[in-house]
């Protein structure tokens, strides 16, 4: 597209996937990441991470079906801890089994590489979702581990879930806002640019990361691939909604596997592996698309 042809970024997605990945998971702000890695999970003093690096985002899954996912960011703490963190924008019925599937991916890589048990480190995923996955909690984060179901004793800290509900954070004076709550508020839809202004008038971190959105809408290949990215989404939010307008005049359940949610994880993996130019035969040839659901079990 020629750079005139390029629209300005009015309103920035902050979610946008061209942007999420270029803010948290760029070396040259690796500082934000450790910063947003340690509000997140709420680590200080001598508990929090010191040092951060970058490291491969695509998992190599089993050879039965030999398909490849790539993950938003993955990085390695200091004390070799991995930590996992993924965006998710449209509703995922499957969001925790996606999620429990990366981190057995990452945590049983290193055996892969010869390893042996005792060298196995934690993987923590923390998941931002702009979604409600949990309706039966009025919290927004929540956050899980293997534990004994009587004591409730942590049976390990190798596996660690954060799941962050961003529609649900509604905090009226961001004044009063805790280190992670700032980050979440940063990302959350239900907060605006002025209350983000004024969120990094007292956090740096915050005021970096808006200063960087300065410079991102004004990088042309950068902008090009944010609204891609935003085409993308679209094309798949108004497929899924014609799917599901179409299954309602035929008096098809909402909710079935075979329905909207079946659809929506199909499109999403075709997005991660890169096949976007799939998106249309999938959509028009039902065949095709009963074809890939079968392939990818889900259906």
């Amino acid at each position: 597209m020629p750079t005139s042809d390029i629209p300005d970024i009015i309103h920035l997605n902050r979610l946008n996937d061209v942007f999420f990945k270029a803010l948290l998971g760029s070396e040259e702000r690796k500082t934000l990441t450790l910063n947003f890695i340690n509000a997140i999970l709420n680590r200080e003093g001598s508990n929090a991470f010191t040092s951060v690096t970058f490291s491969d985002k695509e998992i190599v899954p089993p050879q039965i079906d030999g398909k490849r996912s790539f993950l938003d960011v993955l990085v390695e703490m200091g004390d070799g801890t991995r930590v996992h963190v993924e965006v998710q924008v449209l509703l995922d019925e499957y969001m925790v089994n996606r999620s429990l599937y990366y981190w057995g991916r990452i945590y049983s890589r290193e055996l892969e590489k010869g390893d042996l048990y005792a060298d196995l480190r934690p993987v923590i995923t923390i998941n931002l979702l702009d979604f409600n996955q949990f309706p039966q909690y009025q919290t927004y984060a929540n956050t899980y581990h293997i534990m004994n179901d009587d004591t409730h004793d942590i049976l390990t800290n190798h596996l660690e879930m954060h799941f962050i509900e961003l529609k649900k954070i509604h905090i009226s004076d961001i004044k009063k806002l805790k280190r992670s709550e700032r980050w979440i508020a940063y990302f959350s839809p239900n907060f605006s640019d002025q209350e983000r202004r004024a969120l990094a008038m007292s956090d740096t971190a915050i005021k970096e990361a808006m200063d960087y959105e300065k410079q991102f809408t004004t990088n042309n290949k950068l902008k090009s691939a944010y609204w891609e990215h935003e085409r993308t989404m679209r094309d798949i939010a108004s497929a899924l909604y014609s799917r599901e307008k179409a299954g309602q005049e035929r008096g098809e359940k909402i909710g079935d596997k075979t329905g909207r949610q079946a659809l929506s994880t199909l499109l999403q993996k075709l997005l991660e592996e890169g096949r976007k130019e799939e998106f249309d035969r999938v959509l028009q040839d039902n065949e095709y698309q009963e074809k890939l659901l079968r392939e990818y079990h889900l259906k």
